[in-house]
């Protein structure tokens, strides 16, 4: 077990792939879900989704300059409010992390749809497989993992731009197979730019992996905006690419999209590259997600919301009994996903994703207001206004996905939630039984000791 808590080993481009390697992910599978919400025209859902992103990122980008620490939103809204404010926006980060994992798993196993037919439950079992698989990896240094999806990441970032632009360079790309360019209406072009939200999770893991970088907070801002850049990037040039080759009627009748253009123009080596890099790069995915899940447990441990057996690190770094909570927790969500799972996962992360970024978003007024003389390395400029709009954003995000999310859904919600009052409850009851293990305490500057001795174990 390591007691020297965690090592300061994470470069700016290593961050940047990381958070943008959370995002990319299983897409050629997707694209046709987005594509019966808005068509074409959900490469401009991308871009407005992201364009109402930044000031969340800017606000983030701040946060996490100030309270750098495991456990990112947690401790910013114990710090903001309160303790219990603190342990359910972890419980809500705790369902956007895990339930990545299976999406990225599912996205995988459809992926290899391109080479045999094989059914959902074989989709399942390959699913449990690859969470098994990535539980090995998230025990290894972080510095193996960044230097794996590094590679990976940048390398897939080359074959799709590329791919996208043989595709509109190709002889079959036209402009007429795009139309209509908005099939739904406005109403269908909104909900793809609220329900898109979960295209753009991946940023919130740079909060996480905050403490392991090596380079000045005040840079942080650079790996959220590069990370979302380059998303957008990747995801809207495959939308125009795609787009003008099939119809949205065909896009929406296809199992994995980007392989089957390829196929239509005649380059076979290229939908196999493009299938192997998919898989490549969502099997490195997961790690990331798995890691920032992992920090949550660790984060809570050390503010008392969780047993005090989720702060201890292994010989390489890592909370190895938080690795194996998550991996329970997410191979859970991968055994009872539904056939519909894409639908049912994209509802209920932009429902969860709301609510934790809106108490974010008030967690950053609160501590301008209650802490002004707080450092922060990074400072948002307008940030009334910067705040205004991340909030505005944030509930209407809430409001579109609860018009979307079907009765399923909302049971998971539902049970989830009830979970988390159990620990709760458990968290309270043990600081009755053993006031001094269990004694609230909340990261912050005025804590009175270096973060070294705060996240020694």
């Amino acid at each position: 077990m390591s007691d020297t808590g965690f090592k300061k080993q994470l470069s700016l481009p290593g961050l940047i792939a990381m958070a943008s390697g959370g995002m990319v992910a299983a897409w050629m599978v997707e694209i046709r879900y987005w594509f019966e919400l808005s068509g074409i025209t959900s490469a401009l859902a991308l871009v407005v989704c992201a364009v109402l992103i930044l000031p969340l990122c800017f606000i983030y980008s701040e946060m996490t300059a100030m309270l750098p620490y495991a456990g990112g939103a947690n401790v910013w809204a114990s710090n903001a409010f309160n303790w219990d404010m603190g342990f359910f926006t972890c419980w809500g980060l705790l369902l956007l992390y895990v339930m990545a994992m299976p999406t990225v798993t599912y996205g995988i196993a459809s992926m290899v749809t391109y080479f045999f037919p094989i059914t959902f439950l074989q989709t399942k079992i390959l699913a449990v497989a690859l969470t098994v698989g990535a539980f090995w990896l998230a025990n290894q240094e972080l510095k193996l993992l960044t230097k794996i999806q590094g590679i990976l990441y940048w390398s897939t970032l080359i074959i799709s731009v590329g791919a996208s632009i043989i595709f509109i360079t190709s002889g079959e790309w036209s402009i007429s197979n795009m139309q209509p360019f908005f099939p739904m209406g406005g109403k269908g072009f909104f909900a793809a730019v609220a329900l898109l939200m979960m295209k753009f999770i991946g940023f919130d893991l740079i909060p996480q992996l905050s403490e392991e970088t090596n380079f000045p907070k005040k840079k942080l801002w650079i790996a959220f905006l590069g990370a979302i850049g380059l998303t957008v990037l990747i995801y809207g040039m495959a939308v125009v690419g795609v787009g003008g080759i099939f119809t949205r009627e065909e896009i929406m009748a296809l199992d994995v999209v980007d392989p089957r253009a390829a196929d239509l123009i005649g380059m076979h080596w290229l939908a196999i590259l493009i299938v192997i890099m998919g898989c490549l790069v969502c099997i490195t995915t997961i790690p990331g997600f798995w890691l920032s899940a992992a920090r949550t447990l660790y984060g809570a441990a050390k503010q008392r919301q969780m047993t005090k057996l989720f702060g201890v690190l292994n010989a390489k770094g890592q909370p190895a009994n938080a690795n194996i909570a998550i991996g329970i927790l997410a191979l859970f969500f991968t055994v009872f996903a539904p056939d519909a799972w894409v639908n049912y996962i994209y509802t209920i992360y932009g429902i969860t994703a709301g609510v934790v970024y809106f108490i974010v978003t008030i967690s950053f007024i609160s501590l301008r207001l209650k802490k002004p003389h707080w450092d922060r390395p990074y400072k948002v400029r307008m940030w009334p206004v910067v705040a205004a709009i991340s909030a505005c954003f944030t509930l209407w995000v809430i409001y579109t996905c609860l018009g979307e999310i079907s009765a399923g859904g909302l049971a998971v919600l539902g049970i989830y939630l009830v979970g988390g009052m159990i620990a709760w409850l458990y968290a309270k009851t043990m600081q009755r039984k053993k006031p001094d293990e269990w004694k609230k305490f909340i990261i912050s500057p005025e804590s009175g000791i270096s973060e070294d001795e705060l996240y020694r174990s």
